[in-house]
């Protein structure tokens, strides 16, 4: 099994093949590196859906248009007060609040201990789907052609990405969205530099384990072939990058590093009342985090706890969308993605 990318020898044999077929079928035209990474990790019975239809149909212009998950990436977005989005007098208070009770709920379940390294104070209550996904489930929103949640369904299966975006309801502010940091660990998740894999849950909610693995920097130009395979090394303890920055993380009550593979245990004392993690937005994140490294400019930062109507300036927000300017359109009367040909 291939860690980083979830395939058995058989899987990884077939989606190199598909991917060569797909790169013979558009004569070698190069992808958005972000688009390439969504085929790397796209369901194998989407990506062979992709390659039927670029062979029955051909490769035709279309609306301009690539998967770029930077989109998923979660940027600064100031509100200036009374700003359209942003609450004001006493419904924003009351928000305000609200947003509070769940930061301590979540603190309280974790113990004030981050999940990962055991360290105590100081601590940052982190999102595990990113915070501006909230915007984008209504019914409004989804009805928007490169909505994120319509784009996720172009490479992996619509019910997976139906209970993706159930998970989440109608907001990330959910204790079932969130956990416990310490600043490093959330500054280099938000950087995409690692990924926690659902495992396991025990029968009555109170135990949860997921698997923590580093996601290796890939060095790959901005556009590149279908065929092209993934340039990075495995990550064992201690990640480098590009100009040779080293990071680490160690779990406290073991003074060990921690490392890929390793399983980390959550657990509460109240699953009615201080769930767990939800295990498909522990699903959604494991893939957004590969989706994210892979693409290389498209890091997610996830800074600070922020609650639903409140965008202080130092909000995380993230989306996944299609942008306007690609080598990749999107047909309109098929709903796939594949390069056209000049």
């Amino acid at each position: 099994m291939d860690m980083l990318f979830d395939d058995t020898k058989a899987e990884k044999a077939e989606r190199t093949t598909l991917l060569n077929d797909l790169d013979a079928l558009v004569e070698g035209q190069p992808y958005s590196r972000a688009l390439w990474a969504c085929l790397r990790l796209a369901d194998l019975d989407r990506l062979r859906l992709i390659v039927t239809r670029v062979r029955h149909s051909g490769p035709r212009e279309a609306t301009n248009a690539g998967c770029q998950p930077s989109q998923f990436s979660q940027s600064e977005v100031p509100d200036s007060p009374g700003s359209p989005g942003t609450s004001s007098g006493r419904p924003h208070k009351r928000q305000r609040t609200s947003g509070m009770v769940v930061q301590d709920k979540c603190r309280q379940r974790d113990n004030n201990k981050c999940v990962i390294t055991q360290s105590g104070n100081p601590i940052e209550v982190a999102h595990i789907v990113p915070f501006a996904m909230r915007d984008l489930q209504s019914l409004e929103a989804r009805a928007e052609r490169f909505n994120p949640w319509n784009v996720l369904k172009h490479f992996w299966a619509e019910e997976k990405v139906n209970q993706w975006l159930n998970a989440i309801g109608p907001t990330t502010e959910t204790l079932t969205n969130l956990f416990c940091l310490a600043p490093h660990p959330h500054a280099y998740q938000g950087k995409a530099y690692f990924a926690l894999k659902y495992i396991e849950s025990n029968e009555d909610y109170t135990s949860l384990t997921v698997m923590f693995m580093w996601i290796p920097h890939f060095d790959h130009p901005n556009s590149l072939r279908a065929c092209t395979g993934p340039a990075a090394a495995p990550v064992m303890q201690f990640r480098e990058d590009s100009v040779g920055g080293v990071v680490g993380l160690w779990h406290v009550p073991t003074q060990l590093p921690i490392s890929t593979g390793d399983h980390i245990v959550l657990e509460t004392s109240d699953p009615v009342n201080l769930p767990l993690p939800d295990s498909n937005l522990l699903e959604l994140h494991w893939l957004l985090q590969r989706v994210a490294a892979m693409a290389g400019d498209a890091e997610p930062q996830d800074k600070t706890y922020e609650t639903d109507d409140e965008d202080d300036g130092d909000s995380d927000v993230s989306s996944l969308s299609i942008p306007p300017k690609s080598t990749v359109p999107m047909s309109n009367s098929t709903g796939y993605l594949f390069p056209s040909v000049p």
